[in-house]
């Protein structure tokens, strides 16, 4: 690990796309009327910032290879929802899908680098634990629900982030060179860009998307 960082921010140019009530009615446990929670898929803020884009180091670590983090990432399933919806891992890391709602679940990884699964999850306090192998961007779907949906983001190393509400990222702890940096959307696709960081002068780069783009 070295002493390098960098740091960005994500952001939608143009008119900000709306987000979508989802109904719940076929599951009661869940449905909310009062509530409704809203779809996942775009998320912007009022000035602009870009949610669960998956920010991460495509290139530039040579042959340095990183142990995979002891603890667990979680993974939970809350009011018929995957929470969160965008979760970052490393290859080989654990990965706890939990569930916290009172009714039928399961968790299908749709891989396509990786051993695809489905396991179900039939109630309250169910978990099991899953890995990855090799770097992907893997979907994760519930059947039982057709409105759940989520992504898993592998990577081989630890410098990657998912974007919050603030649309910012800051990838630290790198060693001193030149890298590729992705920051990849579920519905807006992917840019990438160069950056040269040095230790202890952080570099930044931002990334805008807009309406369009993706596939």
């Amino acid at each position: 690990m070295g002493a390098a960082v960098i740091r960005g921010r994500v952001v939608f140019e143009g008119k900000h796309p709306q987000r979508r009530a989802i109904t719940m009615t076929s599951e009661a446990a869940c449905h909310r009327p009062n509530s409704l929670p809203m779809t996942e898929d775009v998320i912007v803020a009022p000035d602009g910032s870009l949610k669960n884009v998956y920010v991460h180091v495509v290139s530039g670590l040579g042959e340095r290879v990183f142990a995979a983090p002891q603890s667990p990432a979680v993974m939970d399933q809350v009011g018929c929802m995957f929470v969160p919806h965008v979760l970052a891992v490393q290859a080989g890391q654990a990965i706890t899908f939990q569930s916290s709602d009172p009714v039928l679940h399961n968790v299908r990884a749709v891989a396509k680098k990786n051993r695809a699964f489905n396991v179900s999850m039939p109630a309250k306090g169910k978990t099991v634990s899953r890995w990855f192998a090799e770097p992907e961007v893997v979907p994760i779907r519930c059947d039982v629900h057709a409105w759940m949906g989520g992504f898993i983001a592998v990577e081989s190393h630890p410098f990657h982030r998912v974007t919050g509400a603030d649309g910012a990222f800051s990838l630290e702890g790198l060693p001193a060179g030149e890298y590729i940096v992705e920051a990849w959307h579920e519905k807006l696709g992917a840019q990438r860009k160069s950056v040269k960081v040095s230790d202890g002068q952080p570099a930044t780069i931002d990334f805008s998307f807009a309406a369009g783009q993706g596939g």
